[in-house]
């Protein structure tokens, strides 16, 4: 019998896809919880920590929830051990490439400033009717590959947009990009992109990749939209392109620090749209994260390869 702990609150409305696993027996945990729990599981769902780890001394798999696993570089415990670690890759990539588009939506048709004009009464037609763009047309890069930034892509081509990514790994024919660059030739998709969207998993390799330098070989009057994880983006300065108008707009889901402190500067920054690292949410995310874990456990009953297996050097 496999002791398996599920530990975490991500689909919790889909756990009773896990009832009929013959040779599993499921225990529920609140995260707080589950340090005193895990000590005879043997797969956990949920997020691990230092405690968890040195409690578990038959643990063998954890599934995370989420597709990023960032902690791994916090968690040596983990990250030297011989303990598997898979991820729900794949889940949120519908959800997170609507939030995009509602997102880069948002910043080109004006709304945030609408529903302002709204709260005050005021019809700002005059205002706002020359300072409108189109998205069609325009050249969407993507940096981040993954099933996110598929995802991303494949709506980007129903707005009629030109679509380039750069991701480490060598993609070959893929129908919603025109191409798809390695990370070394990241300025070239810069300059040529409208709009930029982070889709990238974070590691310490790529702290602050899009610092002030990068940030400026951005078109004038260009977008940027972040959701995968803080830390890749130099927040200042993102700050101080668009204070100085040189990006037309930006939008955050996710923040360095989180949730976002209710003195960050960025709250006060025009033309910036944040959001609190929702993009990912829906009631349809919520149960392929179950249904990622449970086919992963039937791999598992069976001895066969499971999915989403995380490269824990890589850290995705």
């Amino acid at each position: 019998m496999v002791k398996v702990l599920v530990a975490a609150q991500e689909g919790e409305q889909y756990f009773d896809l896990l009832n009929d696993l013959p040779g599993v027996e499921i225990a529920r945990a609140a995260p707080g919880e589950a340090v005193d729990r895990i000590g005879d599981a043997e797969v956990f769902f949920g997020f691990p920590t230092r405690e968890l780890l040195l409690a578990a001394p038959k643990l063998r798999w954890i599934q995370s929830p989420s597709a990023g696993v960032d902690y791994l570089f916090r968690l040596p415990e983990l990250r030297d051990s011989d303990i598997i670690l898979t991820n729900a890759r794949g889940a949120h990539g519908p959800s997170i490439g609507e939030h995009v588009f509602a997102l880069l939506l948002a910043l080109t048709r004006g709304i945030p400033v609408d529903l302002s004009w709204q709260r005050h009464h005021h019809w700002g037609h005059d205002e706002a009717y020359r300072t409108l763009t189109e998205i069609r047309g325009a050249t969407l890069g993507i940096i981040g590959y993954g099933s996110i930034g598929r995802a991303v892509a494949r709506r980007a081509r129903g707005f009629e947009m030109e679509v380039l990514a750069v991701d480490s790994h060598p993609v070959l024919a893929e129908p919603y990009v025109n191409e798809v660059l390695s990370p070394r030739n990241l300025d070239d998709l810069l300059g040529a992109s409208d709009v930029v969207v982070v889709a990238a998993p974070y590691t310490p390799q790529i702290h602050h990749l899009l610092d002030a330098a990068a940030l400026a070989k951005l078109r004038p009057g260009s977008f940027l939209i972040v959701v995968s994880r803080g830390g890749i983006v130099d927040e200042a300065a993102l700050a101080e392109a668009l204070r100085s108008g040189r990006l037309a707009g930006a939008a955050l889901d996710v923040t360095e620090q989180e949730p976002l402190p209710p003195d960050s500067p960025l709250w006060e920054v025009p033309n910036l749209i944040i959001t609190p690292h929702v993009a990912g949410a829906s009631a349809q995310k919520e149960r392929r994260v179950v249904e990622i874990f449970r086919d992963n456990l039937l791999r598992y009953l069976h001895g066969e390869p499971l999915r989403n297996l995380v490269d824990k050097e890589r850290g995705y």
